[in-house]
């Protein structure tokens, strides 16, 4: 097994595979960055959010399924939360809020985003007011991307880990199932399947009006207070899962409805006391 780490995306890579240019694998997040970053000026995404139309397959392909998504959850997934991120101070990367924290009062609400999304091709286009952010499924995808990147390089075991966005395929060296961290010293073992965590505490920043962080509830375009702090969902895949754990956030009950529909599994944190799903106990490491 070989493992490469690295930052992109804002957060801490590790990828290890019994085989695969590794490499290449931290090439192909570099270029999905460079696509669905809303924080890059020249990114894809970006350049939709100010022409309102852009091309390119990876940006289409991300925002067909976040719409499938924002239909699959009863809107507790939404990618027309970019204002509202901003108003709620993430108008930059993480550590630049870190480093120069606002001092300003929470914005007021944005105006509700008044949004049609088309996408024809490889082309997508926004009509009416307010922009995109796809934070809530870039990652998990570029994960399961590079995954299949090294199955088809050969790699019959591998475990690609995007900030807490998981896929793993195969089992370990010694044979056994992969062992995954997911918090609070909870683990799960995964096995041809995909972990992911969202959480209102990773991505905090205090300002004089208190404390927000970057899962916004679409239903009132702040940053979510419902009584879940921590959601971990298992899924088939790394895009499902990321999605899903980000509507639990947002949503609790129609983030759990969407989880128990996909057939996924998940554990949620309710103050401070962990409950799951039927079945995820048996994922417990």
């Amino acid at each position: 097994m070989t493992t490469h780490e690295f930052r992109a995306m804002n957060t801490d890579w590790w990828i290890t595979s019994d085989r695969g240019d590794l490499a290449a694998a931290e090439a192909l997040v570099r270029d999905a960055e460079r696509r669905l970053s809303r924080f890059l000026p020249d990114s894809a995404l970006s350049w939709l959010n100010r022409d309102r139309t852009a091309t390119d397959p990876w940006l289409a392909e991300v925002t067909r399924r976040a719409l499938s998504a924002h239909e699959q959850t009863g809107g507790a997934f939404d990618i027309c939360v970019a204002d509202a991120l901003v108003a709620a101070g993430y108008d930059r990367t993480f550590e630049l809020i870190e480093a120069h924290p606002a001092s300003q009062a929470l914005a007021s609400r944005p105006e509700a985003p008044r949004l049609e999304i088309s996408v024809d091709g490889d082309t997508v286009t926004l009509r009416g007011t307010g922009t995109i952010d796809l934070g809530g499924i870039a990652k998990g995808w570029t994960v399961d991307r590079v995954g299949a990147w090294l199955t088809g390089a050969g790699a019959t075991s591998w475990l690609v880990d995007g900030g807490g966005d998981i896929r793993a395929a195969g089992q370990m060296a010694d044979g056994a199932p992969w062992i995954v961290g997911v918090g609070d010293g909870l683990a799960v073992r995964l096995q041809d399947a995909a972990v992911c965590t969202s959480s209102t505490g990773k991505r905090r920043w205090t300002r004089d009006a208190g404390e927000a962080h970057h899962i916004i509830n679409p239903a009132s375009g702040r940053p979510a207070t419902g009584e879940v702090t921590t959601a971990v969902v298992l899924a088939t895949d790394t895009m499902t899962a990321d999605i899903l754990a980000t509507a639990v956030i947002a949503q609790p009950a129609r983030g759990l409805a969407a989880v128990n529909a996909s057939g996924g599994k998940a554990m949620v944190e309710i103050h401070g006391r962990w409950e799951m799903t039927p079945g995820m106990d048996r994922w417990i490491a």
